[in-house]
């Protein structure tokens, strides 16, 4: 009994690491396979025969012209679905994928206010919204949220955030609750980091931090190719105000930038406004934007002497503004390391933390449905 139990363990384990041979590069054939994960043949043949039982793979057409009769596998994404939310200070955006990450149906949903029962009603009416008109289209595997502030990874409960209101609200077990379906929630920083790395700036990188510069500031880090959140899940908190304050000093954030423009210009002006301003060649906004670039230079070079990052992403409101100001920041930046790190602006619009929790989703829900189907198969196969 132990010896059958012992071999049917391997045959699963061994239909694990063909189907993530395949799925890392598809399409491949029986022979690629066996050089790739070093497997014989034979066993490379009848991990497959499992994984086709359980649905997991599928023939697939050859790569080019020279495939000499060989059958090639792909992965089958579509068996289960992952829903991605994006818990901002404004809006829960929301979208479904498949396993293999591929955006099925979006839908944002505005919110008055950060209470928790508003985000979690909000991601309910987004959550009931998606799945509207799908027919057979499968359940969902697991949902994954990015929320405005710092997790602890081990229970689920908001620690610190921006929204006062959000601070101890345990939201994974709530969210969880209120979706029906497993949940994890990250910081919506490392989840636009993650975003960057799948289908950004950041893709092919493996050293490097996505900065968000908006109503708050903070870094999302990919360090050696995986996101580094840290002991307490708190690392990239790189502009926290000092207590009683509102902003923490020379602070590139958006109120931050209101207020002390403000000062300067006797009239108080969006950050639309000044960067308008600034393209437009007014000398106040040009100093004041001149400004906003040393501030933002600070905030890398913080990043950097830490972390030896190769690139920085620039994202958020302010940050995807800051374009206008690319020049001027690597300017600075030069003054205050030694060798700084590549700037780039994000491509992914208001979408890079949405595009992590759907990167993150995929692999989370790929993880768990691959296990449960390839054990199901073994035990069929054994009856």
């Amino acid at each position: 009994m132990a010896q059958h139990a012992t071999l049917a363990t391997l045959r699963e384990i061994n239909a694990s690491v063909v189907l993530t041979a395949i799925r890392a590069d598809p399409p491949l054939s029986r022979a690629e396979v066996s050089r790739r994960t070093g497997m014989t043949k034979p066993t490379v043949a009848n991990a497959l025969d499992l994984l086709l039982a359980a649905g997991l793979v599928r023939q697939a057409a050859p790569p080019g012209e020279t495939h000499y009769g060989a059958v090639y596998f792909e992965p089958v994404h579509t068996l289960a679905h992952v829903l991605a939310l994006d818990i901002g200070t404004r809006f829960v955006r929301g979208a479904i994928c498949d396993l293999g990450g591929a955006m099925l149906a979006r839908h944002d949903h505005r919110i008055a206010d950060s209470a928790p029962e508003t985000v979690l009603a909000a991601a309910k009416a987004v959550h009931d919204r998606l799945l509207e008109g799908g027919g057979d289209r499968p359940g969902l595997e697991v949902a994954v949220a990015g929320v405005p502030g710092v997790v602890d990874p081990r229970e689920g409960v908001i620690r610190e955030s921006n929204r006062a209101e959000l601070e101890g609200v345990p939201i994974r077990a709530r969210l969880a609750e209120a979706l029906g379906v497993p949940a994890e929630v990250e910081n919506d920083v490392t989840l636009a980091a993650v975003g960057e790395h799948a289908s950004g700036a950041g893709r092919g990188v493996d050293d490097f931090a996505f900065l968000s510069i908006g109503a708050g500031v903070g870094a999302g880090l990919v360090l050696s190719g995986r996101p580094h959140r840290g002991h307490r899940g708190a690392a990239g908190e790189v502009d926290n105000p000092p207590p009683g304050q509102e902003f923490a000093p020379d602070s590139p954030s958006a109120d931050a930038l209101v207020s002390w423009s403000a000062a300067s210009l006797g009239e108080r002006r969006t950050p639309e406004e000044l960067f308008a301003a600034g393209r437009a060649g007014e000398p106040k906004a040009v100093e004041i934007l001149t400004e906003q670039a040393r501030r933002t230079a600070v905030r890398i070079a913080e990043i950097t002497k830490v972390a030896d990052v190769e690139l920085v992403v620039l994202g958020g409101g302010i940050g995807l503004a800051s374009a206008d100001i690319l020049g001027r920041i690597e300017a600075a930046l030069a003054v205050l390391v030694r060798r700084p790190p590549r700037l780039a602006v994000s491509g992914l619009g208001d979408a890079p933390v949405l595009v992590g929790a759907m990167a993150r989703g995929a692999q989370l829900g790929w993880e768990r449905f691959t296990t449960r189907r390839i054990s199901e198969a073994a035990v069929r196969s054994n009856t």
